[in-house]
């Protein structure tokens, strides 16, 4: 979903993003401690931004991330169903890859999707999953291959395995290669207290690892540890990672909060983004402990005080988009229904916010801008009712 993502067709002018709604910008409700905010979320109170969108493909089940190959084709995977895809932008589908191994449980299933740098010239894709065989479940990335007719593809090698699984719960996984090369992986902390604090697990992190081989790169705050899982560790403390979009040099993480607190993280090495549920597994801490030792990064944006279950994030990019390139992060979201649209200074700093496509197809899970510009987003409602929309601006 970074893929070159475009973050939609939203604002026709900078004039359509408001200032920061603040920490009631949150929509629907979460848990019950958060129904009580849910009747005055914001999105009313902020500027809705144009656009147009036409319905691509349909019958879907979950996708969960798309990238495109072409001016014209797609892989996508779907969740539950378990299956790689490949779409045309003229509504074909047909099934190109699956595996009996992998796992689909809750929120766990065939999940995140990235092409390697040289896809042009090697066909290689990454995938993340939950991975089930005898006694052994967790969630995995690997390496796959599409063949050069484009009709199948196939497990090449498993890059890293052992990330914590559960019941399904906070499986997130979430792609994205550095401007250096490096393979990162978001990773949910499988609802287990301690694991985003622990730096040996793989639970609750943004890990930096080498694409052939899976180990942690050389630069990594840890790369000297005993531990090989501690080697890869980039940044901890995290949640639910649910995608990450880089911009140059910077990359940023989409984090789904508990009762509240949705949160948009600029990565920094070795950073702790604060999350620390213990003991068990105890929801009501905040999702930035800045209580914790050391010094804790603190959330860019924040839901507020519910929830829009924040999925997936991609930069504004091309000449389309005039100067909200490279400006704007557009997030989809589940709950929230929508896509919420972010404008950060080149410091980082939030300066102000707009929404698109609210409440109009349902939930709402990836986002990719394809060749061309048009943005390509899909929706997450299940029961083979989901969809793969195109979004151009209004």
């Amino acid at each position: 979903m970074r893929h070159t993502v475009v973050a939609t067709a939203l604002l026709a002018s900078a004039a359509l993003f408001l200032p920061e709604a603040g920490a009631g910008a949150a929509t629907d409700t979460a848990s019950p401690r958060a129904s009580a905010v849910a009747a005055s979320a914001a999105p009313a109170a902020l500027r809705v931004a144009p656009v147009r969108s036409a319905t691509v493909l349909t019958g879907l089940d979950h996708p969960w991330d798309i990238a495109f190959i072409s001016s014209s084709q797609f892989l996508f995977t779907q969740r539950d169903r378990r299956t790689i895809s490949l779409g045309t932008v003229n509504g074909g589908k047909r099934v190109v890859g699956r595996s009996g191994t992998i796992w689909a449980s809750g929120e766990t299933g065939l999940m995140a999707l990235e092409l390697a740098p040289d896809f042009a010239r090697t066909r290689a894709f990454y995938t993340c999953h939950g991975y089930s065989s005898g006694s052994t479940r967790d969630v995995r990335v690997v390496r796959w291959r599409l063949n050069k007719a484009r009709t199948s593809a196939r497990i090449v090698k498993t890059i890293v395995r052992g990330l914590p699984a559960t019941s399904g719960r906070h499986g997130g996984c979430a792609l994205a290669f550095s401007r250096g090369g490096a393979l990162l992986i978001g990773t949910g902390d499988a609802a287990v207290g301690r694991n985003p604090q622990r730096l040996r697990s793989g639970g609750g992190k943004v890990l930096r690892v080498d694409a052939r081989t899976g180990r942690g790169v050389k630069t990594n705050p840890y790369a000297r540890s005993r531990y090989a899982m501690k080697r890869r560790v980039y940044t901890y403390g995290h949640r639910n990672v649910q995608d990450l979009a880089r911009r140059g040099r910077q990359v940023w993480s989409v984090e789904q909060g508990s009762y509240r607190d949705d949160e948009v993280n600029r990565l920094r090495r070795k950073g702790n983004y604060g999350w620390n549920p213990v003991p068990g597994y105890n929801e009501s801490v905040p999702m930035t402990d800045h209580g914790l030792p050391g010094k804790q990064r603190a959330a860019r944006w924040r839901s507020g005080g519910s929830t829009l279950a924040t999925t997936a994030a991609a930069w504004l990019r091309g000449s389309v988009w005039g100067n909200r390139s490279g400006k704007v992060l557009a997030v989809t979201a589940l709950k929230g229904e929508q896509v919420r649209l972010l404008r950060f200074s080149r410091k980082g700093r939030l300066t102000g916010q707009s929404v698109a496509l609210q409440g109009q197809y349902g939930r709402l899970r990836a986002v990719t801008v394809a060749p061309g510009g048009a943005l390509y987003v899909s929706t997450s409602n299940g029961g083979g009712t989901d969809r793969i929309i195109r979004v151009l601006p209004g």
